[in-house]
């Protein structure tokens, strides 16, 4: 029902018409926490409209938000009988996306269907593929999981930035010293690239740095400075071109729920650093040098990512 392009050339994302889609990726919807049964929710998304929804089990479903009779917007329609109802003429369309059930008795046309997105839940988000099947499973921290931290999940406003361009932070190891102000730290010898991600370890008696980029929109990591661990995620989702949502998760070791706002604040004044820069960059990927090893072989990564181009 959409479109698949086996290469994504970075050229290519700039341009606003977007003909080759957005990268095959997990993108967060919402917070989980924010989608109630019985009630949709509607988001912008790569371009188009999708609308969120709980299933009868309360499992998450991320599907096309625009009702293929007439494109009525689904997300202002209702649940009902569990099955998510149009508002304008109350055709009805199951966890799947096929329409079920069309109040007059008309046949229901075998085309009477609304893309449906793979959907996760992961880390108080609710998450969508952008494809027909998954290609890798939702992003992970590294050396976590949702049993053994304690965590939080914030929102992020909107901002006028690539996901893909914000991401390659995770390997920017030079920023962290001249932007944020972070002592020179060693850099790893070689990162680790598989088909759905980039990872990298760095660890010292005092210091210990594990990222792992998943797609090319989340970047998340496990700190360790001196005695004090913590974990973080950044999401971006595109809306449009040129244009990103974006979330955080922030995670301490069971017990330390204290430190939370802590780590959060740390998380904040990143972004906050980060975003005047990424938001009125002209990206072009120029003049790299020795030191830009590591975003160079990122960037090789994200031209050979494939994209999908959800049905408008």
């Amino acid at each position: 029902m959409g479109v698949v392009s086996s290469k994504t050339d970075l050229a290519r994302q700039q341009n606003t018409t977007m003909e080759s889609g957005y990268h095959r990726c997990w993108y967060a919807v919402c917070i989980a926490a924010d989608l109630k049964e019985g009630a949709p929710l509607g988001r912008a998304f790569l371009g188009t409209r999708v609308v969120a929804w709980r299933d009868p089990a309360g499992k998450a479903v991320v599907q096309s938000a625009w009702c293929p009779h007439l494109g009525a917007d689904l997300s202002i329609g209702q649940v009902v009988e569990g099955r998510l109802r149009c508002p304008y003429h109350h055709w009805s369309f199951d966890g799947s996306g096929a329409c079920v059930k069309i109040p007059t008795g008309d046949k229901i046309p075998a085309a009477a269907r609304i893309f449906t997105y793979p959907t996760k839940e992961a880390w108080g988000l609710v998450w969508a593929f952008n494809g027909e099947t998954p290609d890798f499973d939702v992003p992970r921290i590294p050396d976590a999981d949702e049993t053994t931290i304690s965590f939080s999940v914030h929102a992020r406003s909107r901002a006028n930035f690539e996901t893909w361009i914000a991401t390659s932070n995770g390997v920017d190891f030079q920023h962290l010293q001249t932007l944020h102000g972070i002592p020179e730290a060693t850099l790893p010898q070689e990162l680790d690239v598989d088909a759905g991600g980039i990872q990298f370890r760095i660890e010292s008696p005092y210091h210990l740095q594990h990222g792992r980029i998943s797609g090319t929109n989340s970047f998340a990591q496990h700190l360790r400075i001196g005695p004090n661990e913590m974990f973080m995620l950044f999401s971006g989702t595109p809306v449009e071109p040129g244009w990103s949502d974006g979330h955080f998760v922030v995670g301490v070791p069971k017990g330390q729920e204290a430190r939370l706002p802590e780590v959060h604040a740390m998380m904040q004044r990143l972004s906050d650093e980060d975003r005047p820069v990424l938001s009125t960059m002209r990206f072009r990927r120029g003049l790299l040098t020795a030191s830009d090893r590591h975003l160079a072989r990122y960037f090789k990564y994200a031209d050979a990512f494939p994209s999908f181009l959800p049905p408008a």
